[in-house]
C-alpha cells in the first residue's frame, strides 16, 4: 500500500467516525446530554492533545492530525457517556501515554484507544460501545442503523488496505469456537453492529496487525476463535477489547523476534 493511499483511507475512516458520532449523539435525544457530552469529549481531547504537544517538544514526535482524530473519536464512541470528566481526561491522558510511547520500529505495539479503554477500565471507565450500535434497531438480529453505513464504508477500507484474509477468518473461526462451546451459532453477536465495528475499524488497524497473507490468515483464525471462547465462558467484562490487545502483544512479540533475528540472516 502507498502512503498517500494510506493517508486517504485513514482521512475517511477519520470522517466516518465523526460522521457516526453525530449520529450517535443525535439519536441519544436527551436534554442535556449534548452539553454534557461536549464537557466529557473536552476533556478527553485535552488531556490528549496535552500529551502529543509534549511528545512534538520532547520527543520530536510528529502524529499524524487524521490518526489522533481516529484515536479520540473511537475513544468518545466506545467508553461510556456517563463516565465523569476527571476520569475523561485520565483516559486521555493514558491513550495519549500510549500511542506516544510505547512503540516498536516507531510503530504502536497495542492499539492505543484499545489499550487506554483497558487501564482506564482499572479505575472505573466502563466501555459499552455505544456510540457504535445504537437504536433505531432495525427487526432483524437487533442490528443497529449505524450498521447500514458502518459495513460497506468498513469493507472499503479493509479491502484498500487489502485485509481480505482478515474479513473472512476473524468472522469465521468467530462462529466455529463459538458453536463449539456454546452448541450454537453467534448470529446475533455477528450481526447487530458492534462486531462490525470492531473487526472493520479495529482489528484491521495496518499499524498493529499483519501485512502479509499467511500471517494475517492466522492473526484473524486465532482472534476469533479467543473472541468466541471469551464471549461464551464471559472470563473478562470486555471480550472485544482483551482480545485485540493480546493479539496485539502477540504480533509485537513477533515483530521483535523478526527483528532480532535479522542481523543473523
Amino acid at each position: 500500500m502507498t502512503l498517500q493511499l494510506r493517508h486517504t483511507e485513514t482521512w475517511l475512516t477519520a470522517i466516518y467516525l465523526f460522521v457516526l458520532y453525530v449520529l450517535a449523539i443525535f439519536f441519544r435525544g436527551q436534554p442535556g446530554f449534548f452539553a454534557n457530552e461536549s464537557l466529557r469529549a473536552g476533556a478527553l481531547l485535552g488531556s490528549f492533545g496535552v500529551v502529543h504537544l509534549l511528545g512534538m517538544v520532547r520527543w520530536q514526535a510528529k502524529p499524524r492530525l487524521e490518526n489522533l482524530l481516529i484515536t479520540v473519536l473511537i475513544l468518545l464512541l466506545l467508553s461510556d457517556p456517563d463516565t465523569p470528566i476527571i476520569k475523561m481526561a485520565a483516559l486521555g491522558l493514558v491513550a495519549g501515554l500510549i500511542k506516544t510511547l510505547i512503540r516498536i520500529t516507531n510503530e504502536p505495539v497495542f492499539n492505543p484507544a484499545a489499550a487506554g479503554l483497558f487501564i482506564a477500565s482499572l479505575f472505573g471507565v466502563v466501555t459499552t460501545w455505544w456510540g457504535v450500535s445504537f437504536a433505531p434497531r432495525l427487526p432483524f438480529y437487533n442490528m443497529s442503523i449505524a450498521a447500514l453505513f458502518t459495513i460497506p464504508i468498513g469493507v472499503h477500507i479493509i479491502l484498500r488496505y487489502q485485509k481480505l484474509p482478515t474479513l473472512i477468518s476473524a468472522p469465521m473461526s468467530l462462529a466455529v469456537s463459538y458453536f463449539i462451546f456454546a452448541g450454537r451459532l453467534p448470529i446475533t453477536i455477528l450481526l447487530e453492529g458492534t462486531f462490525a465495528f470492531f473487526l472493520l475499524f479495529m482489528v484491521s488497524e495496518p499499524k498493529t496487525t499483519p501485512v502479509i497473507d499467511w500471517q494475517e490468515w492466522i492473526h484473524g483464525l486465532l482472534l476469533g476463535s479467543l473472541l468466541g471462547f471469551l464471549f461464551v465462558n464471559r472470563l473478562v467484562d470486555s471480550p472485544y477489547i482483551v482480545t485485540l490487545l493480546f493479539m496485539n502483544l502477540l504480533y509485537s512479540i513477533y515483530r521483535f523476534l523478526s527483528l532480532k533475528a535479522l542481523p543473523m540472516q
